[in-house]
C-alpha cells in the first residue's frame, strides 16, 4: 500500500508564504494581431492548497493584470509576475498568418450573444426562442444564428418554413436603427431588459459589423473548428476569503488553443455557495460544494466548487490501495474532509457479497472470515466470489435488467425473452468483453438472443426511441430532447438525433409462422417519420423533409447498402468512442456505491458534472486498456480502501454524500432483499403467473427459486417486489429504493414478513423444536442476518427480554420479525 503525505494544517502553517508560485498557462501562442491570453498566477502552499493572486502581482509591462494582447510584430512574448519575494515566468509567441486578419461571425459576433446571455436557453437559445428570434445554445449552430438576425423569420419545430413575414435583426441601411442594438440596449421594450450600454464595445462591435454589410466570413475549415473548451482549474476549493479566476480555453481541431476567458459566459447552480461574475471570478458565499457552468463557442464545460471550513489540525496520512483512493482522498483532503476508517471485517464481508453474488454471507463463512489473521483475506474473498456461480446469477440478473429482458418488452413470447436472457448469461459466465456484448446488441439480426431486444409488443421499435435507448444505455446520455428541436442545453442538435435514428430505419421482422419471427435489416419497414418510395422505406427528417442518411455524432455518414447492415458501422464506432467506457465504468460504479461519478447513470451533460472527472478519465482508460474487462473493473473498485472505508461517520464527513469519505447506506434491491428474507427465515418464496378465474394457478415456479432468477417481471407476480420498487423492463428501469406506506403495511401484515417465520420448516421453528439456547439462536440469526455477532450490550439486553417472555415461540418470532424490518437488515452498509 501506498501512504499520502501527511497534512499538518495549523493556522500558523495556513498564514505561511507559499512554497511555490507559477503562471497558467506556463506556455502560450497567439496566432492573430489583437488576440489575447489572460494568464493567472497561483500560489501553491505546504499544504496542497493554492490561491490565485493574480489581483495581487505585479505583473510585467506587456501583461497588464495577467492579459497580453497581441501587437502586429510576429515574435516571442516573455511574461513575468512576482509576489513578494516570489518571481514567475511564461513563455508566450505571437503567430500570424499572411494578409489581413479574416473576420467570422462565430468568433466576433457570437461571443457576444454567448457572455451577454442572448442565446442562453431561458432567452432566445430556447426551443423556439423569444419574440420571433431563434438563436442556438452558445452560438453552436452560428450560420444558422447568422440567417435569424439577418433574414429574420419565425422558427417552427416541424416545418422548416416560417409561418409569418420575416423581419431582419439588421437595418443595412440604418444601422443604428437595427432592432438588434435597440433591444439589446433597451432603446425599445425587449423582454430580457438591457444587455449592453450604447457606449460599450460590444454595442461598437455589432454596429460596425451592421455598417460593413453584416458579412457571416469565410466559413471555419476543418482546422479551426473548437471541438472542446477546457476550463481551469477542473476543481476549485476555496476558502471563505478567498476569489479565484476561471481560465476558460478552447481546443481547435488542428491542436491550437485560444483563450476564450472573455468571451464565455458563466453560471453557478448555487448562489447560496458561491457566486461567479462576468469575467469568470468565483467568489465563496458558504461552506459546501456547488458547479459552475461555463459556456462559449457553442461548448460547454463544468467546474466543482467547494467552499471549505477551517484547517484539520493533524491531518493523518491515509493508506491507499490503488489510484481510486488516491483520487478520492486527494479531493478530500482539499475539502479538509477526513475519511472514515477501514470498515471491520463482519461489515466488509457482508457488503461485498451482497455486491458482488446478492446473497448473504453463509454464518460459518462469516465467523472463519472475521477469525482468520491471513492478511490478504480481503483480496481472497473476493476472488472467490467472483469465481461463483451466484456471481454469474446476480449479474445475469443485473444485466437483464438493464438491458430490459420481460416478456413484454421482447415480443410477448417466453421463449424468445428466455432466448435474450440466456444470451445475457453466457455473456456474463464467459466474462464476455463489455465493447463486445454492446456490439453484439447493437448489430443483432436473425433469430439470436439479442435480436429479441427490437420486438417490443411484437412489433419493431421505431427508429427514434430504439436509437434514443442504445445511446442512454451505451453511452449514458439522453438525446430524447433534440427528436424535435436542437437540445436547448446541450451541443446535441437534430440533425444529430435523426443521422443516428437512421441506422435504425431499415429494421423489419420477417416469418409470421408460429410466431417465429426472424430481424433483418431492409429498405422495407414501416414506421413514424418513414415513407415508401418507389417500395422503399426511407428514413426522412421530420422538420425538412429531407431523406436521411444514417450520420454519426461526428460527422461521418455511411451510405446506405443492401448488402450491409449499417448498424455495424455504428457499433464499431459507439464501442471505441470515449462516452462508451466512461458511461460503462461509472454505470458499474453506481452498483457499489449507490451512485455514479455522474448521476444519475444515464444523465451525462454540462450542467452534471462529475463529482471526480479525473478519476472518471483514468477508470476509462484503464477499463479500455483491460479490453473492457467487466469482471476486472470490478475487482479494481471492491479492492480499493475507498470502497471498503467504514459507514461510521466522523464530524469532517457526516454531512457528505458525493465525495466518498465514508459508505452510504443503500437500500437492497427488491428482489435481493426478498431473497435475504428467504435466506434468513430459511423458507424460499414460490412465484406464480396469472391466477385463472377458477382459482387455479397457471405456472408457479420451482422451489428454491430466487427473486433475481426471474427473466419476466411482467409475467411472474409479487406484490412485494411490487412495492419495493421492482420495474417492469417496458422502459429502461429506474429504482427509487425510498420507502413508502405500502412497505409499511406489508411489515405489518404482509406474508412475506410474517408467516414465513411461523412456518413449521422455517430456521426459527427448526432451532426451537431443537431446544437450541436463546444464546445460540441470537448468534444464528445476527450471524445470518447482519453478518455479525450481537455486541456485548446487546447479547445481555436482549437474553434478559428473551427470558422475562411468557410465550418463548411469540417472543423470538416478535425479534426475528424486528430483525427483518431493520435497516440494518434492509440496507448495504
Amino acid at each position: 500500500m501506498k501512504l499520502l503525505l501527511p497534512l499538518l494544517l495549523t493556522a500558523a502553517a495556513l498564514a505561511a508564504d507559499p512554497v511555490a508560485v507559477r503562471l497558467v498557462p506556463a506556455q502560450f501562442e497567439l496566432h492573430r494581431p489583437g488576440a489575447s491570453q489572460q494568464l493567472l498566477l497561483i500560489a501553491e502552499y505546504a499544504d496542497g492548497s493554492t490561491q490565485d493572486l493574480t489581483d495581487a502581482a505585479t505583473w510585467s509591462a506587456n501583461a497588464p493584470a495577467g492579459l497580453v494582447t497581441a501587437g502586429g510584430t510576429p515574435g516571442p512574448l516573455p511574461v513575468t509576475a512576482t509576489h513578494g519575494r516570489f518571481r514567475a515566468s511564461a513563455t508566450g509567441r505571437l503567430e500570424t498568418a499572411p494578409g489581413p486578419a479574416v473576420f467570422r461571425f462565430r468568433s466576433a459576433i457570437g461571443p457576444i450573444l454567448t457572455r451577454r446571455g442572448c442565446n442562453s436557453p431561458a432567452c432566445h437559445g430556447g426551443v423556439k426562442g423569444r419574440g420571433g428570434l431563434k438563436l442556438s445554445a452558445a452560438s453552436l449552430f452560428p450560420r444558422d444564428d447568422y440567417d435569424w438576425i439577418v433574414q429574420g423569420g419565425e422558427y417552427q419545430v416541424l416545418s422548416a418554413e416560417s409561418r409569418t413575414p420575416r423581419t431582419p435583426r439588421v437595418d443595412l441601411r440604418n444601422p443604428n436603427a437595427s432592432l438588434l442594438l435597440r433591444k439589446a440596449t433597451g432603446t425599445v421594450s425587449h423582454g430580457g431588459g438591457p444587455r449592453f450600454a450604447v457606449d460599450s464595445l460590444d454595442y461598437r462591435t455589432i454596429l460596425d459589423w451592421i455598417r460593413q454589410g453584416a458579412p457571416f466570413g469565410p466559413p471555419d475549415d476543418d482546422a479551426s473548428r473548437i471541438t472542446a473548451i477546457e476550463v481551469f482549474p477542473k476543481i476549485l476549493t476555496l476558502e471563505k476569503n478567498r476569489k479565484h479566476r476561471l481560465l476558460v480555453t478552447a481546443v481547435l481541431a488542428n491542436g491550437r488553443r485560444e483563450d476564450l476567458t472573455a468571451q464565455a459566459l458563466y453560471l453557478t447552480n448555487d448562489r447560496q455557495i458561491a457566486t461567479v461574475a462576468d469575467s469568470g471570478l468565483v467568489a465563496p458565499v458558504a461552506l459546501g460544494e456547488t458547479s459552475i457552468l461555463v459556456r462559449a463557442a457553442g461548448q460547454a464545460a463544468a467546474v466543482i466548487v467547494g467552499v471549505i471550513g477551517d484547517p484539520v489540525a493533524h491531518y493523518p496520512p491515509i493508506a491507499t490501495n490503488n489510484f481510486i483512493d488516491e483520487h478520492v482522498f486527494d479531493k478530500l483532503r482539499r475539502l479538509r474532509i477526513l475519511p472514515s476508517g477501514l470498515s471491520s471485517d463482519a461489515e466488509f464481508l457482508r457488503r461485498v457479497c451482497l455486491d458482488l453474488t446478492g446473497t448473504l454471507p453463509p454464518p460459518g463463512r462469516a465467523t472463519a472470515f472475521v477469525n482468520s489473521r491471513d492478511p490478504q483475506k480481503r483480496q481472497r474473498v473476493i476472488e472467490a466470489l467472483i469465481a461463483t456461480p451466484e456471481f454469474t446469477d446476480y449479474w445475469t440478473f443485473r444485466f437483464q435488467d438493464l438491458f430490459r429482458v420481460a416478456l413484454f418488452a421482447n415480443g410477448i413470447n417466453p421463449k424468445w425473452s428466455q432466448m435474450y436472457g440466456e444470451w445475457i448469461r453466457e455473456s456474463i459466465a464467459r466474462n464476455k468483453p463489455y465493447d463486445r456484448m454492446a456490439w453484439e446488441r447493437l448489430t443483432a439480426q436473425g433469430y439470436d438472443g439479442p435480436t429479441r431486444h427490437f420486438l417490443p409488443y411484437d412489433v419493431i421499435g421505431t427508429p427514434e426511441e430504439t436509437m434514443a435507448e442504445e445511446v442512454r444505455v451505451f453511452f449514458g446520455r439522453r438525446l430524447e430532447c433534440a427528436q424535435c428541436h436542437n437540445h436547448p442545453y446541450e451541443t446535441w442538435s437534430q440533425d444529430q438525433f435523426w443521422g443516428l435514428a437512421a441506422f435504425f430505419g431499415r429494421l423489419f421482422k420477417m416469418g409470421d409462422t408460429g410466431n417465429e419471427y426472424v430481424i433483418f435489416d431492409h429498405p422495407l419497414h414501416e414506421g413514424m417519420g418513414n415513407a415508401e418510395v418507389n417500395g422503399r422505406i426511407e428514413t426522412l427528417h421530420p422538420r425538412t423533409k429531407a431523406k436521411l442518411v444514417p450520420t454519426l455524432l461526428d460527422g461521418r455518414s455511411v451510405p446506405p447498402s443492401d448488402q450491409e447492415n449499417p448498424r455495424k458501422a455504428l457499433a464499431s464506432w459507439m464501442v471505441q468512442h470515449p462516452y462508451f467506457a466512461e458511461a460503462a465504468v461509472n454505470r458499474l460504479w453506481a452498483e457499489f456505491f449507490g451512485r455514479g461519478l455522474v448521476d444519475p447513470v444515464d444523465d451525462f451533460r454540462s450542467t452534471n458534472p462529475a463529482t471526480h472527472p479525473e478519476l472518471l478519465s483514468r477508470l476509462a482508460a484503464e477499463f479500455r486498456r483491460g479490453g473492457h474487462d467487466l469482471r476486472a473493473l470490478m475487482r479494481l473498485i471492491v479492492n480499493s480502501r475507498t470502497y471498503q472505508l467504514s459507514a461510521a461517520t466522523n464530524p469532517t464527513n457526516r454531512a457528505d454524500r458525493a465525495n466518498y469519505s465514508h459508505a452510504l447506506p443503500r437500500p437492497l434491491l427488491a428482489e435481493v432483499l426478498l431473497d435475504a428474507i428467504g435466506q434468513v427465515t430459511g423458507v424460499p418464496e414460490r412465484f406464480t403467473t396469472t391466477i385463472a378465474p377458477d382459482g387455479k394457478i397457471t405456472q408457479q415456479t420451482p422451489t428454491g427459486t430466487r427473486a433475481i432468477h426471474l427473466r419476466e417481471p411482467d409475467l411472474f407476480h409479487s406484490r412485494f417486489l411490487e412495492l419495493y420498487g421492482r420495474p417492469n423492463r417496458l422502459a429502461l428501469p429506474e429504482r427509487s429504493g425510498k420507502a413508502n406506506l405500502g412497505q409499511a403495511l406489508h411489515m405489518l401484515a404482509g406474508s412475506i414478513y410474517n408467516e414465513k417465520l411461523t412456518a413449521p420448516a422455517s430456521r426459527l421453528q427448526t432451532l426451537l423444536r431443537a431446544q437450541t439456547t436463546d444464546g445460540a439462536i441470537l448468534e444464528d440469526l445476527y450471524l445470518t442476518a447482519l453478518g455479525r455477532l450481537p455486541e456485548a450490550a446487546e447479547r445481555e439486553q436482549l437474553l434478559t427480554a428473551l427470558a422475562t417472555q411468557p410465550d418463548r415461540n411469540q417472543a423470538w418470532k416478535d425479534l426475528y420479525w424486528a430483525v427483518l424490518c431493520s435497516r440494518e437488515f434492509a440496507e448495504n452498509h
